[in-house]
C-alpha cells in the first residue's frame, strides 16, 4: 500500500525547490508587476503627448476662425465700416479670402435681420431681409467668446456654424459656416505606433475626422463605441473590438462636446511589457528546473533503498505476488527485504490454492444460475401466455353469457308457469356460478392493473367480524361444522372493504376445507398491531405446497377440478390484496390437523368511524319514461337489452355502431338521457370514442355507461382513466338497473367523468349482482 502523503524523496526534493523557487518567483513577480505598470503609464504618457499635439493643431484651427470673426466684427465696433450693405459685404469677402475653411458668411443685423450673406457654393444675398431673430445663432451668440451651433453635414462633409456678436448692439451677429475637413489632414499626421490613430467626435457621438475619411462620408454614428460612451472618466480605457483588444484616451476640445479620442491595439501598446513578462519567466522556469532538479537528484540519492523497499511492498500488496525486492545490502534495510521475499512466496503459494478452489465453486454456481433463470423464464411466459388466454377466453365466454343474463332478467318479469320459473332460477343459479368465476378473474386483472386503490382508515373488527360471521353460517352449517367468531373490541388501520373480502375469502376457504370440526376467526393483541387469524381442522397442507397456494388456480387435493370445492383464485386474490394494504401475513399448515392463516394489522390511532348505511335498492321508478340509447355490436344482446329497457318502462334505440346511433337520432325530437355502450365495438371502434362523438353532437355530457367483458390490464386502465361508470359482463338485471337509476339521477361531473355510483368498483359483489 502506497503511503497516503507525499513519499520521502519527494518531500526532501520539494524542500529544495521550494528554497530555490521561492525567492526567484517572489523576485520575479515584483519585477513583472513593475513593469506591467510603468509599461501602462508610458502608453499613457504616448497617447497624452500625441492627443495634445493634435488637440493644440484643432484649437489653432478653430480659434484662428473666431480670431477673424472677432476682428471683422471690430471693425464694425469702432464703425469704420458703416452701414452700408455693400462695405459688410466686401469685408466678409476679405474674410472668407484669408480661411479657406469658410464655406458660407453672413451678417446679422440688431434687429433679427439677415443684411449680407456670401458663399462659395450659392448666389450672395444683399439687404434680403430674411428673419433671423429666433434662430440659435443670433440668440445664443455672445461678445465675449464664439458661439458653436451643432455639427451639419453637407455632400458628406461635416460643418459647424461658428457665431459671435459684437460688442455694441448695433453691431449685431456674423456667422460662419465653417468645413471640418481640415481636421482630417490633422488627424491623419497624428500617427503613433504602427496603427495607432486618433478621431474626433461630437456630443452626439459622430464622427467628425478620422484617418480613414471614408468612415466620415459613410456619416459613422459611434456613440456606442465605448471610448465615446465612457468619455471624461480619464486614464486608459481597454476595450473590446471586431479587430481585437483596443486601449484608449479620451481628451476634450474646447468645442462643447467635440473631443479628441486616441486608439491603439493593445497587443502593440502593451507589446514591450509582454516581451519583459517572456524574458522574466524565462529565466523563473528556467532557474526553477534547474533547482529542481538539484532536489530530485539528492533526493533519490538520499532515499532510493528506501523507494525501493516502499515500492516493492507496495507491488506485493497489490496481488503482484511474484515480485521480489532486490536490494543489495546487508543492513537492517536488506534483511527487511529478505523477510518481504519470503512473505510474498508463502502468500503466493496459499493464493493458487485459493483460485483453483474458487474457480471450481464458480463453474458450479453458474451452471446452477444458468440452469434457474432459465426456468424462471419459461414459468414468466408461461404466466403471460395464461393472462393473455384469460383476458381474450374471458371476453368471449362473457359476450352469450351477458346476452343470456339479460334475457333471463326479462323472462323473469314475465308471468309465466311454475315450472318455466323453475327452470328460469336454474338458469340464474348457473349465470351466478359463470358470473363469480368472471369476479375472480376480474379481480386478478384489477388487482395486476394497479387499480384497486385502498381507502385506509380506523375500523371497529366487531362489526367486520359479525358480517363475516353472519354470511358464512349456513354454508358452515350446511356441513355440520361449527364456526366460531371470538367477539373483539380491537380497532385496526386498514380499508374495511378490501380486509373484509379477504377475510371473506378465508374464511370460505377453511370451510371448503374443513369436513368436520371447526373454523375459528379470533384476534391477538401484538405490540402496536392487532393479529387476525383463521383456524380450521381441516385437511392441511403439505410442505412442498405451501409455496404454490397463493398462485392461480392452484387447488389441494382436486385434480379434477371439481367446482364444489372452488377455482383457485381465493388465496391468489388474498395474498395480492394484503400486499397492497401492506399487511403481513403468515400461513402454518400441517397435513391431516389444519391451517392457520395470520394477517399482521396496525392497531388504529384514533376510535373508528361508524360504517353508513348501504344504499337502498334500486326501485326502477326513475327509468321509466326515459330514452336510452344502446350500443352494441352484437345483436341478440341489443335485442336483449331494448326488452329488458321496455320492460322498465324505458324508450329504447338501439344501433350496431355510433354512426347508426347519430343517423338515427337524428330522426328524433330529443336527445337520449343515457347511453348503455358496449367498450368494444366493430373495427377499430370503441365505446369511450362513441361517448365522446355523441356528446359532441348533442352539445352536453349526457349521462353513459359503458359495457365490458375485458379483464385485461391495459383495457380496465384505459376506461377507468377515462372516468365513465363501468359494467362488467356479465351483468346481472338488478345491478344494471342500478346503475341506469345512479346515471339518471347523478350528472356528469366533467368531460366525459361520472361518479363511480351503480357502476362495478374495487368492491364489487362476488355474484355479480
Amino acid at each position: 500500500m502506497r503511503p497516503s502523503g507525499p513519499r520521502l524523496w519527494q518531500t526532501y526534493a520539494l524542500t529544495v525547490v521550494a528554497l530555490v523557487a521561492l525567492p526567484l518567483t517572489a523576485s520575479g513577480l515584483a519585477q513583472l508587476l513593475l513593469i506591467q505598470r510603468e509599461t501602462r503609464v508610458a502608453v499613457q504618457a504616448v497617447q497624452a503627448l500625441e492627443a495634445a499635439k493634435a488637440s493644440a493643431k484643432i484649437e489653432r484651427f478653430i480659434s484662428q476662425t473666431a480670431a477673424l470673426l472677432r476682428t471683422t466684427l471690430s471693425l464694425q465696433d469702432s464703425r469704420h465700416l458703416g452701414n452700408a450693405d455693400a462695405d459688410i459685404q466686401y469685408e466678409l469677402y476679405r474674410l472668407m479670402k484669408a480661411e479657406r475653411a469658410i464655406q458660407t458668411l453672413y451678417w446679422i443685423d440688431p434687429h433679427g435681420q439677415e443684411r449680407v450673406r456670401i458663399s462659395r457654393m450659392a448666389p450672395d444675398r444683399i439687404g434680403g431681409g430674411e428673419d433671423r431673430s429666433q434662430s440659435p445663432e443670433f440668440l445664443h451668440a455672445r461678445a465675449d467668446a464664439p458661439w458653436f451651433g451643432p455639427v451639419t453635414f453637407a455632400v458628406n462633409l461635416p460643418r459647424v456654424v461658428i457665431a459671435r456678436r459684437g460688442r455694441l448692439p448695433e453691431s449685431g451677429v456674423l456667422a460662419a459656416e465653417v468645413e471640418l475637413s481640415e481636421l482630417r489632414d490633422i488627424i491623419h499626421e497624428t500617427r503613433f505606433g504602427s496603427d495607432g490613430v486618433a478621431y474626433v467626435v461630437d456630443g452626439q457621438g459622430r464622427l467628425l475626422a478620422h484617418p480613414d475619411f471614408l468612415r466620415v462620408l459613410t456619416l459613422t454614428d459611434w456613440a456606442t463605441r465605448p471610448p465615446v460612451r465612457t468619455a471624461g472618466r480619464g486614464g486608459l480605457i481597454e476595450f473590446e473590438t471586431p479587430e481585437g483588444p483596443m486601449v484608449a484616451r479620451v481628451a476634450e476640445l474646447s468645442v462643447p462636446g467635440w473631443r479628441l479620442i486616441t486608439e491603439q491595439p493593445r497587443a502593440e501598446a502593451y507589446a514591450p511589457v509582454r516581451r519583459a513578462l517572456a524574458t522574466a519567466l524565462l529565466i523563473l522556469v528556467l532557474a526553477v528546473l534547474a533547482g529542481s532538479g538539484v532536489g530530485i537528484v539528492l533526493a533519490r540519492r538520499v532515499v532510493r533503498p528506501i523507494q525501493q523497499l516502499a515500492e516493492g511492498a507496495d507491488r506485493i500488496g497489490e496481488g503482484q505476488l511474484d515480485h521480489r525486492i532486490e536490494l543489495a545490502r546487508s543492513d537492517e534495510l536488506g534483511q527487511l527485504a529478505d523477510r518481504f521475499n519470503q512473505m510474498a512466496e508463502r502468500l503466493g503459494d496459499s493464493l493458487r490454492l485459493l483460485e483453483t478452489r474458487v474457480a471450481e465453486r464458480t463453474q458450479d454456481l453458474a451452471k446452477a444460475n444458468a440452469l434457474l433463470q432459465a426456468r424462471r423464464e419459461e414459468a414468466e411466459q408461461a404466466s403471460q401466455a395464461k393472462t393473455r388466454f384469460l383476458a381474450s377466453a374471458s371476453h368471449d365466454l362473457r359476450q352469450p353469457l351477458h346476452t343470456i343474463s339479460l334475457l333471463v332478467g326479462v323472462l323473469r318479469r314475465q308471468e309465466v308457469t311454475p315450472q318455466v320459473g323453475q327452470l328460469v332460477g336454474h338458469i340464474q343459479s348457473s349465470i351466478s356460478a359463470m358470473e363469480a368465476l368472471f369476479v375472480g378473474l376480474l379481480d386478478i386483472s384489477r388487482l395486476d392493473a394497479g387499480m384497486s386503490r385502498p381507502v385506509l382508515g380506523d375500523h371497529a373488527l366487531a362489526e367486520l367480524l359479525h358480517r363475516v360471521a353472519a354470511s358464512h353460517a349456513p354454508e358452515a352449517e350446511h356441513k355440520r361444522l361449527r364456526l366460531t367468531v371470538v367477539p373483539s373490541r380491537c380497532a385496526v388501520r386498514t380499508d374495511a372493504v378490501l380486509l373484509e373480502r379477504v377475510l371473506a375469502n378465508l374464511v370460505s376457504n377453511a370451510i371448503r376445507y374443513t369436513e368436520r370440526g371447526r373454523v375459528l376467526v379470533g384476534c391477538r393483541r401484538r405490540p402496536g398491531a392487532i393479529e387476525l387469524q383463521v383456524w380450521d381442522t381441516g385437511i392441511g397442507i403439505a410442505p412442498a405446497q405451501l409455496p404454490h397456494v397463493f398462485d392461480e388456480f392452484f387447488q389441494v387435493g382436486n385434480p379434477e377440478r371439481d367446482r364444489s370445492k372452488g377455482l383457485g383464485l381465493g388465496l391468489a386474490i388474498v395474498k395480492r390484496t394484503l400486499d397492497l394494504l401492506g399487511h403481513p401475513h403468515v400461513l402454518r399448515s400441517a397435513p391431516g390437523r389444519g391451517s392457520r392463516f395470520s394477517i399482521l394489522l396496525p392497531a388504529a390511532e384514533a376510535l373508528p368511524v361508524a360504517a353508513p348505511l348501504p344504499p337502498a335498492l334500486a326501485s326502477g321508478r326513475r327509468i321509466a319514461g326515459a330514452f336510452i340509447a344502446v350500443i352494441d355490436d352484437e345483436a341478440d344482446t341489443r335485442r336483449a337489452m331494448q326488452a329488458l329497457c321496455h320492460s322498465w318502462g324505458a324508450h329504447v334505440l338501439i344501433a350496431e355502431s355510433t354512426r347508426q346511433c347519430l343517423a338515427l337520432l337524428d330522426e328524433h325530437l330529443r336527445y337520449p338521457d343515457l347511453i348503455l355502450c358496449d367498450y368494444r365495438l366493430g373495427g377499430s371502434h370503441d365505446g369511450l370514442g362513441a361517448v365522446q362523438r355523441i356528446r359532441a353532437r348533442i352539445g352536453h355530457a349526457v349521462p353513459a355507461i359503458i359495457i365490458t367483458g375485458d379483464i385485461g390490464a391495459a383495457d380496465l386502465r384505459r376506461v377507468a382513466d377515462a372516468g365513465l361508470p363501468l359494467l362488467h359482463k356479465p351483468v346481472g338485471t338488478d345491478r344494471l338497473l342500478a346503475a341506469i337509476e345512479a346515471a339518471l339521477n347523478d350528472p356528469p361531473t366533467g368531460g366525459g367523468a361520472t361518479g363511480q355510483n351503480g357502476a362495478d368498483c374495487d368492491h364489487e359483489d362476488p355474484a355479480g349482482r
